[in-house]
């Protein structure tokens, strides 16, 4: 509880700690009593009143919390300022945010840092205040005093990594730029770099910039041997290596990167792309972490048709030689190349429609049972027209014909050939009756896969759980089709017949699972007539937005100070 100036506000902490016990206990009314006494012997204290207004506010007398914060806030600019310290300015942080006065706080640590402009503590706190309000400029300035006085990398990086972001919002991005590649510079030249992260920041400055050799040449140097990860630094060397053109090389990289891991699937996609000369696929922005197929529609490649077959022939030969390494039965990367090496010919026009089905058919043969396996082939089934769709069909049903429910890995197979078909639109030309026929089929076969789940501990999700989801979504298109409301409510009989295997009694719907709700119904509900409806559910939906920006700016300060600042220029944006 002590702080750098002593106790908070002079306060001794044998009389604070009790207060906070009771908060961290939940017992708000113990701590309003305690806060209450410790007001009655220091009634002039900035930390006495902040602990108040904190635990008020925990009681949701907001109004009452905010009058007692700015109290303190007055006393903090009137009082002996050697009382001032981060403890009491970070509890009025914490009153202040939750109350959404950000601004207010912001003022406190502006302050305080006047007062005491050689404070570290403060600065960060301040730091950490413009965070939150995603004041990127005013980040960059505090980092940059902060680096001045401690002369350390991180605050130095601090301050790229906020200049970074200013130019994600579009500010000045030339000279921005060159001025986080000067203030490294100018660093390495004294002192050199000491972290693996400050490596990756120098280079995403230069590979932002389009200065590719640089950026290759720092990787190859001393400042390289930084990176110890090795399929790390290759992913980053391919990259660079096909962004400057060097596509010969490039190819021998990612060639590397498969070879130790071939699940790598953006990797694979990279290489593809230096093999066909496919330079559509580079942009000067780093790759992010999530897996995105290429434009199903890309235009035609430049090259001619007899390089365009030697290349193609290549990738197939070095792709076989993963799959005879495969490493497992869940690897997947080289398999799935087949379907994309055939979307690459079919698109120069050089495809094989039967061709193509096959390997589609060949990845449901081997994969089928996984549950990743629609999200796999989705993007590919797009390609597809209504005879080649009915032709796939027929194929995985063929299949999949009387496959009995013995076997975890059946069941799957049977859910993913009816989610493929949902997929492709075969339910849309079936009649009523034929798609009741469907809903009692699913239900049928959750009933009959129950015992496969026998052994499963109770808090794991069951298999074939989303046979009833899939159920009562064809039961909603009936109701759709049919205006029956019948139909609703057998489907909602047929989740609660998913909730009461489970034993379920309550259910505790959690910030990330209301916005996944939100995200399925809002589609319908900006079509529908029922606007004061639709008006409390955007209510609902802005504020859940607010409060994950807020968290989010937590997140943001926290990765800056574990060092992580590819986390910072994806979270703070």
């Amino acid at each position: 509880m002590a702080s750098k100036f002593g106790f908070a506000g002079g306060i001794p902490e044998r009389r604070v700690r009790p207060i906070w016990d009771a908060i961290d206990s939940l017992q708000y009314k113990n701590a309003l009593k305690h806060s209450t006494a410790l007001l009655s012997k220091h009634p002039n204290s900035p930390y006495a009143l902040a602990l108040k207004a904190l635990i008020l506010e925990r009681m949701g007398k907001p109004e009452e919390a905010l009058s007692i914060c700015l109290s303190a806030k007055e006393l903090l600019n009137a009082t002996n300022f050697s009382l001032v310290d981060d403890l009491t300015l970070s509890t009025l942080q914490i009153v202040f945010q939750r109350l959404d006065r950000l601004d207010l706080a912001t003022s406190c640590y502006e302050f305080a840092c006047g007062k005491f402009p050689t404070n570290l503590e403060l600065m960060m706190g301040l730091f950490n205040c413009y965070v939150r309000e995603y004041s990127y400029v005013k980040q960059q300035q505090t980092a940059i005093k902060m680096y001045k006085l401690a002369n350390e990398e991180r605050y130095l990086l601090w301050a790229v990594c906020s200049i970074q972001l200013q130019v994600l919002c579009g500010q000045g991005e030339e000279k921005l730029l060159a001025l986080a590649e000067g203030l490294l510079k100018k660093h390495i030249s004294s002192h050199g770099l000491q972290e693996p992260e400050a490596v990756f920041v120098y280079i995403s400055i230069l590979e932002k910039q389009g200065k590719f050799g640089d950026a290759l040449e720092m990787l190859f140097g001393k400042l390289g041997s930084l990176l110890t990860i090795g399929v790390d630094r290759l992913r980053l060397e391919g990259r660079l290596l096909a962004q400057s053109g060097d596509y010969t090389a490039a190819i021998s990289t990612f060639q590397k990167i498969l070879h130790s891991s071939p699940d790598d699937w953006e990797c694979f996609l990279q290489y593809l792309s230096c093999v066909l000369d496919d330079d559509k696929s580079w942009c000067f922005e780093p790759a992010g972490k999530q897996i995105v197929f290429p434009a199903l529609t890309d235009n035609l490649l430049s090259i001619p048709d007899d390089v365009f077959d030697s290349r193609i022939t290549y990738a197939l030969a070095f792709v076989k030689k993963l799959q005879v390494a495969g490493r497992g039965e869940t690897v997947r990367g080289p398999f799935l190349a087949n379907i994309e090496i055939e979307r690459r010919k079919r698109l120069h026009q050089k495809g094989d429609s039967e061709k193509f089905l096959n390997v589609i058919v060949q990845y449901f043969c081997r994969f089928g049972h996984l549950s990743c396996f629609c999200s796999d082939v989705e993007a590919y089934l797009e390609l597809l027209n209504h005879e080649e769709k009915n032709n796939l069909v027929e194929k995985l049903k063929q299949n999949s014909k009387s496959q009995p429910l013995e076997s975890v890995k059946s069941l799957g197979r049977l859910m993913n050939l009816h989610k493929m078909l949902d997929m492709i639109g075969m339910n849309y030309g079936l009649t009523m009756t034929e798609l009741e026929g469907v809903a009692m089929e699913l239900v049928d076969m959750y009933c009959k896969s129950l015992p496969l789940s026998r052994d499963l501990d109770v808090q794991e999700s069951m298999h074939g759980e989303e046979l009833l989801t899939m159920a009562s979504n064809i039961l909603v298109q009936l109701f759709w089709r049919s205006q029956k409301h019948g139909y609703i409510l057998e489907a909602v009989m047929v989740l609660e017949l998913g909730l009461t295997v489970r034993r379920y009694k309550t259910l505790d719907i959690k910030n990330i699972l209301f916005e996944t709700l939100l995200h399925q119904i809002l589609p319908q509900m900006l079509l529908s007539p029922l606007w004061v409806d639709l008006s409390d559910i955007l209510n609902d939906y802005l504020k859940f937005m607010d409060d994950h920006l807020r968290e989010s700016a937590d997140l943001t300060f926290l990765a800056y100070r574990h060092r992580n600042y590819s986390k910072v220029r994806s979270r703070g944006f």
